[in-house]
């Protein structure tokens, strides 16, 4: 794995192909004649351009803390599924600019197994980095900052393979490498924390076998790309702050209104089709998120992603997830709280956007073919009332797509909460031609 400078550019001819020509070969083969002079001259260039010198490492560097049993030996520990040890955070000066480069050698992999690579959390900020059910036959790795998810990527191991993992933070830019292969970029905002960084905690199902070979930390005069890889030609597709992320559409190449669409898996299935539709009359920014409970509404975060862009139109909705708000542990007064603050948020954060709520769809029967409501559907009915009133005391307008699909029950997945392909197409164009009337028409 190369560190490259944050001065160097990648495809420059000193690290073509991530690899350096020696200055005193060029030397001989274009300055035969320019002697001694010349000659220490790109020995000084040759000392210049060294590998990068690592912020902590672990082959010598001390811990922070440990727990457990932790033994280094030839700069290597080895886990045992119970010990784990921390980083200073010291080795972080700059949380939106660091590298964490380390290579594990797995001996023996369970069927299902919980590892923690990186963890640094203090109120749901900083970052952690978790691999979840690990197998030989693969398993997601997950990577959490500013306390949401935001990343799922597959990675395949087997006995005595030595895994690189790189976790790449350049100027806000979050990347994660896994066997010099690169997983999406996001643009974030890192809320900077002062907790040190924990290597291998976790809380369930450990693995019990495995060797850390090499843990560096890079600060931010350097800034790990692949050969062939670039600033510039990462795409971002995220931008996101504490307790929210927002994927943002493509390259925009002219004026056009802009639309921001949330809710949680329900929005990620009509998302493409929607965006689909309102192609050349908006751009679509989607937003995955909930309120799960009736507390602690987290207004910073609803302000923050509404500000992302000067939207015309927020198209919102807070989905099945609220089926546990029942009469008998949520009020409707609680509800309407909820889908008040909501309302209030979003304008506070995209004053000039025009609101459109979503009503929440079905909860629908188990198994195919769906022939009834579920049985917790009364709680749908009830939230819907709820935000009814809501929206009409608020002057937000109203797609009804629990009336656009309670007759249309073929249509559902059968898992209770989703549908098919085509009745998210049913829901995508409801909200493009709602959209389409209230927008800001071309001049």
């Amino acid at each position: 794995m190369k560190l490259l400078h944050s001065s160097r550019r990648v495809g420059d001819p000193a690290y073509n192909n991530g690899h350096r020509c020696r200055p005193r070969d060029l030397t001989r083969r274009l300055f035969p004649s320019l002697g001694t002079l010349a000659l220490l001259f790109f020995q000084a260039l040759e000392i210049g351009a060294a590998e990068p010198v690592p912020v902590w490492d672990l082959a010598k560097d001390a811990f922070a803390a440990t727990t457990g049993k932790i033994e280094r030996v030839n700069g290597q520990v080895h886990m045992d599924g119970h010990s784990a040890f921390a980083i200073p955070n010291s080795a972080l000066p700059d949380p939106n600019c660091f590298t964490i480069a380390m290579d594990i050698r797995f001996h023996k992999l369970e069927q299902r197994g919980h590892l923690h690579l990186l963890d640094q959390r203090v109120s749901d900020t900083g970052f952690s980095i978790a691999a979840l059910n690990f197998s030989a036959v693969g398993s997601p790795l997950t990577t959490t900052v500013n306390g949401i998810a935001y990343a799922r990527n597959s990675f395949r191991a087997s006995t005595n393979q030595v895994w690189q993992f790189v976790f790449a933070v350049r100027d806000g830019a979050v990347a994660v490498y896994q066997n010099k292969s690169a997983g999406p970029e996001y643009l974030l905002r890192i809320t900077p924390n002062l907790a040190p960084i924990w290597v291998g905690r976790t809380k369930s199902e450990p693995i019990a076998d495995y060797d850390i070979l090499s843990l560096k930390v890079y600060g931010p005069d350097y800034k790990y790309y692949l050969p062939g890889e670039s600033a510039d030609a990462r795409k971002n597709g995220f931008t996101g702050g504490q307790g929210w992320l927002v994927r943002l559409p493509g390259k925009i190449e002219k004026p056009l209104p802009r639309i921001l669409y949330y809710g949680d898996s329900i929005s990620g299935g009509y998302g493409d089709r929607f965006t689909a539709l309102m192609k050349d009359k908006a751009y679509c920014y989607h937003w995955v998120h909930f309120v799960g409970g009736v507390g602690g509404f987290q207004i910073n975060a609803f302000v923050a992603a509404a500000g992302v862009a000067p939207f015309d139109v927020i198209i919102f909705n807070n989905g099945l997830h609220s089926l546990s708000w029942t009469p008998d542990k949520v009020t409707d007064a609680q509800i309407e709280a909820v889908l008040r603050n909501m309302v209030r948020a979003f304008r506070q954060g995209a004053p000039r956007a025009k609101l459109i709520w979503a009503t929440t769809t079905p909860h629908t029967a188990k198994g195919k073919p769906v022939k009834e409501l579920g049985e917790k559907n009364p709680v749908v009915i009830r939230i819907n009332m709820c935000a009814e009133k809501v929206m009409k005391a608020e002057g937000v307008d109203t797609v009804d797509l629990y009336a656009l699909l309670k007759d249309r029950l073929a249509l559902a997945a059968g898992d209770q909460y989703h549908w098919s392909g085509e009745a998210y197409q049913l829901i995508a164009k409801a909200l493009a031609e709602k959209c389409a009337a209230i927008l800001p028409q071309p001049k």
